[in-house]
């Protein structure tokens, strides 16, 4: 026998499926998610019917309705309002027709810095969390924000526009304390409060942060062509440095004579302290390294008649400078050559060992983040005796200090080259003049191609792979071209004095003469996924394809140089962000299966820096043919075959390298710095190993 309650759930069931069989009673139950509680008059008005003619239909359908359950009327208002269970069936019906019809995908380029499928659920969310909006209310701002989207035929939202949009309908609707809360200040207040919470390392990191979103959005969504920020939102490419790329030029080589016969300066007190003041005006205006060619060459005319003990005192001075008052990194290049205009070539090493002992000295105290050291050495140099002693001090640092990097210009073609620590090159390679082509300018900036993200897109086809690398490349120039416009647009503007002053005419730094970088990460993922093997399981084949990658890159810049005010060059530089982030992207995009990356699953990476091991020949002789494609630059890393190297083992393996045409280069090496007793220690420990605290910083190379 029929159960009597099943029956009349059945029967409310099929009233319920009966009632919005009709598409006006949808109609009626939309508006009231959108309006809110409504009166007769006002639905009728909204579905544009006539009063007197559409009266006796339009009775009916409220009256199924009401019988449905679906609304209710409210006495005192004299409007009827939603139920729950109407509620719940227009949440079914959108479902319906989500999955029926399928409304057209939108996508969203977000403040991430990605591309998402839109999903009305997240502005809903925005507006509970940001501005405390009540969760029906926030469904119902959601549901008509994503109604006007779906008006549109663009290709891609932006996370401005949707929030433009959700703002202007609470302004209609009077909601103005949320929309106060919701207004975007580069990023939202809620993102702003948030900062502020847990600022770190000090509170002008908010500012920082706030005002460097600023400047990224605005790069994304009016300097930069949508192809090229699409481009980086989606992981094919990264632009660094967004926050000044239309402020500022990334690298600056500094000239030091030519602010040593602008101000003339008569001791080495005066000397120094120069220095120190063109380091620290340099550094509001440019984005990354800051490079001190040939230091004590040019100091050592003011440190002859010196006595050593006022020497150290005054560069130990100056390395506290340095890591004090300026934000920029520092490279100090060491000229080991007594051939280029050293007129006390006596003096010219003591600076070089005086300048390794204070930094020595210094990183016993507390972790140096500057400067950074780069030892330009020769062949014949090792002829000099005291160049050999100024060498040995130099691995001595480097066995203790991950601050010492090493030039390698025995080649001719290295011969006039300078370097900054992040690995970016500078030769006469372009003007053929060493003083034009390396002193008073720099980089640009360099934007970074994804190559594992083409490999996997080609399938395997060598034929597309180098075709979607052509269409990278054509998107990293344009680029770096509408930046170089942007920067000349702020010298004219007068906005970066320091690099732009003049001394008889003559302007410091030379705009036109900086490179324009090309680089790359996931160079050996991406041969693994174009051959569907690993490197090593055919070590030749996968040499003829990292070669042939390179070629063609190096045969792209060298194009494109050709045309005035344009130094492209192509470079492998170590870019833990971009390798980072890249490879995140690419994980969510193609999964584990086919993404193979360096690091944890929680932190994986793409490789952006080579090591290589001299019990490797074959490794060797690959790496002096990269170094040779790479004119922009390339740093490698050495491996140690002693977890803790002797300064002497250190400097036998820079005497091999000097034979070879590896042209920069810096040793493996794991410290752990203590805070409590000041010791530096070899290797990463979890506390120190003098005195036992945990209060340590580990640092290490890539």
């Amino acid at each position: 026998m029929p159960n009597p309650k099943l029956h009349r759930i059945h029967k409310a069931g099929i009233q319920v499926l009966k009632a919005i069989s009709a598409h006006i009673r949808v109609q009626i139950l939309n508006l009231m998610v959108e309006h809110g509680p409504m009166s007769y008059t006002e639905i009728m008005n909204a579905l544009k019917l006539d009063a007197t003619r559409d009266a006796g239909r339009f009775a009916y359908h409220l009256k199924s309705l009401l019988r449905a359950d679906l609304i209710e009327p409210d006495v005192e208002t004299k409007k009827y309002h939603l139920t729950d269970l109407g509620r719940h069936i227009i949440e079914v019906v959108d479902e319906i027709e989500d999955r029926t019809y399928r409304r057209r995908k939108m996508v969203v380029r977000t403040s991430r810095l990605s591309i998402e499928e839109f999903d009305r659920n997240k502005i809903a969310q925005s507006l509970i969390t940001e501005a405390d909006v009540p969760t029906d209310l926030a469904q119902k701002i959601a549901r008509e924000a994503e109604k006007r989207l779906q008006q549109f035929k663009t290709k891609y939202l932006t996370a401005p526009l949707i929030r433009e949009i959700v703002n202007a309908i609470l302004l209609e609707r009077h909601y103005e304390d949320y929309r106060h809360k919701l207004t975007r200040l580069g990023l939202p207040v809620h993102e702003v409060t948030r900062l502020i919470d847990s600022a770190r390392p000090d509170v002008e990191a908010v500012r920082r942060a706030a005002g460097n979103s600023v400047v990224e959005e605005y790069t994304l969504l009016n300097i930069l062509p949508r192809k090229i920020s699409d481009a980086h939102l989606s992981g094919s490419i990264h632009l660094h440095n967004l926050n000044t790329w239309i402020l500022k030029p990334k690298e600056t080589t500094h000239d030091l004579q030519y602010f040593f016969h602008a101000f003339t300066p008569k001791t080495l007190d005066a000397a120094v302290n120069l220095i120190t003041n063109v380091v620290r005006n340099t550094a509001t205006e440019i984005a990354g390294q800051q490079n001190l060619d040939n230091f004590n060459i040019h100091l050592q005319p003011y440190a002859e008649g010196n006595p050593p003990e006022k020497i150290k005192e005054l560069l130990t001075t100056f390395i506290d400078n340095l890591n004090q008052t300026t934000s920029t990194p520092t490279t100090i290049s060491l000229e080991f050559s007594t051939k280029k205009n050293v007129t006390y070539p006596e003096v010219s090493h003591k600076l070089i060992l005086l300048l390794l002992e204070a930094i020595q000295e210094k990183a016993e105290v507390y972790a140096l983040k500057n400067p950074k050291i780069v030892i330009k050495m020769r062949r014949e140099d090792l002829k000099d005796g005291e160049a050999e002693a100024s060498l040995y001090e130099a691995h001595k640092l480097a066995t203790a200090s991950i601050l010492v990097y090493f030039a390698n210009l025995s080649p001719d073609t290295q011969k006039n080259a300078t370097y900054t620590a992040s690995g970016l090159r500078l030769a006469d390679d372009w003007l053929q003049d060493w003083q034009l082509d390396t002193q008073r300018t720099g980089n640009l900036d360099d934007i970074t191609i994804n190559l594992p993200r083409i490999s996997f897109d080609a399938k395997g086809d060598e034929d597309k792979f180098f075709e979607l690398l052509n269409l990278r490349l054509d998107q990293a120039n344009q680029a770096l071209e509408i930046k170089h416009k942007t920067i000349i647009a702020r010298v004219e503007q007068k906005l970066l004095p320091y690099l732009a002053q003049k001394t008889n005419a003559d302007q410091y730094f030379n705009f036109n003469a900086v490179t324009r970088t090309i680089t790359s990460v996931g160079l050996n993922e991406a041969v693994q996924a174009l051959m569907a093997k690993e490197v090593t399981e055919d070590f030749g084949a996968a040499s003829i394809l990292i070669e042939k990658i390179l070629e063609h890159l190096n045969t792209y810049a060298e194009k494109h140089s050709k045309k005035p005010h344009t130094r492209q060059t192509t470079a492998i530089i170590p870019h833990s962000i971009a390798a980072r982030r890249l490879a995140r992207l690419d994980v969510e995009k193609y999964g584990w299966g086919a993404v193979k990356t360096r690091g944890s699953r929680e932190r994986p990476r793409y490789s952006d820096i080579n090591t290589i091991s001299f019990a490797e020949k074959r490794h060797v002789t690959l790496e002096e043919r990269i170094h040779r494609l790479n004119q922009g630059g390339h740093l490698v890393l050495v491996n140690n075959e002693t977890p803790h190297p002797s300064p002497e083992e250190l400097l036998d393996k820079t005497k091999q390298i000097l034979t070879s045409e590896i042209g920069f280069f810096i040793y493996n090496r794991h410290l752990t710095h203590c805070r409590h007793c000041k010791h530096t220690s070899h290797g990463a420990h979890l506390k120190c190993p003098h005195c036992n605290s945990t209060n340590i910083l580990t640092a290490n190379r890539y």
